[in-house]
């Protein structure tokens, strides 16, 4: 069995639902509200709680776990230090050591925000330097992680998509935006690599299988400021594009520090998985496919416990 964590999240319903489609047993757990998605088990669990997030895996005693829950708003990070913390690192170390003693494979999804962004394009071998108290916990994660469990697979991403949960990835807040007839502010200053989470949850479920071990980045395989990123979704949901005006982020008054370049080079995934990453564009077409697909509908339908 695989055991998906943070699957009402972004990522881990796609991958929840992905390993289902794929004819795997899969089980998810969430903090709050299960997705409870037909052929899979849900169960609600806090994994800051040790002891119930043990009941629970010893329970379903999984073969493979894809660790995607985190705390993820920056911001709220920096507010609130010693819960990212016990979210972000000391789950992440816990889990990590449970997967190892059951004898569990252990995927653990990190961030390209452990780079402070002065240079871009990031190698796995490049060193870290994180800017905010999210990132921190979040290198401090994937250390913990390695050293609990070294035959662990862990991978830095930047992720959009459909949410089950009624916040939004950047590119939906781009069209909810877009939609509401309003200027979207984009950084023409912060560059990233962003892969659509239906085609990173294949990827890792590919990875996993294939008993890939280490340390990958795993994003998509062009660069863009956030800006172009948001031309983009304009262009491509039929927007006009001067609803997109360029800005700084200095000017957005974050709470957080930000890095400005967090591109990540994906040359080692490539040596290893022989696959190319997809592109902005093919991304986007995904992207766009899926809304008109009714997969979101059915998305946020399986969602329990929460507004939809």
């Amino acid at each position: 069995m695989l055991l998906v964590t943070g699957a009402s999240g972004l990522l881990g319903a796609s991958v929840l639902l992905r390993a289902r489609d794929m004819g795997q047993e899969v089980a998810g757990v969430s903090r709050r509200h299960a997705l409870q998605v037909p052929g899979t088990v849900a169960h609600c669990v806090d994994l800051a709680d040790q002891a119930a997030t043990r009941r629970i895996i010893e329970h379903l005693q999984p073969t493979s776990v894809i660790h995607c829950a985190a705390a993820t708003n920056v911001d709220w990070c920096e507010d609130h230090p010693e819960q990212a913390h016990r979210i972000n690192t000391l789950a992440s170390s816990f889990l990590a050591a449970l997967a190892r003693e059951l004898g569990c494979r252990f995927l653990h999804v990190s961030t390209d925000c452990v780079f402070d962004g002065t240079k871009g394009n990031y190698s796995e071998y490049d060193p870290p330097g994180p800017l905010n108290i999210y990132a921190r916990s979040k290198l401090l994660a994937e250390e913990e992680v390695l050293r609990q469990h070294p035959a662990a697979l862990v991978v830095r991403v930047n992720i959009y998509g459909w949410n089950a949960q009624p916040k939004y990835s950047l590119a939906e807040w781009i069209l909810v935006e877009l939609s509401s007839g309003r200027q979207v502010p984009g950084f023409t200053d912060v560059y990233f690599s962003p892969i659509l989470v239906n085609d990173l949850a294949e990827i890792l479920l590919t990875m996993l299988d294939r008993g890939m071990t280490g340390l990958y980045h795993v994003a998509g395989a062009e660069k863009i400021s956030k800006y172009e990123f948001a031309m983009r979704v304009a262009e491509k949901f039929g927007f006009p594009v001067e609803q997109v005006v360029a800005k700084s982020v200095s000017d957005a008054r974050l709470r957080a520090p930000r890095a400005l370049d967090v591109s990540l080079s994906t040359n080692k995934l490539f040596q290893a998985y022989g696959r190319s990453m997809p592109d902005v564009a093919t991304g986007l077409d995904e992207f766009k496919s899926l809304s008109q697909q009714g997969y979101v509908q059915q998305l946020r339908s399986y969602l329990t416990g929460a507004e939809k």
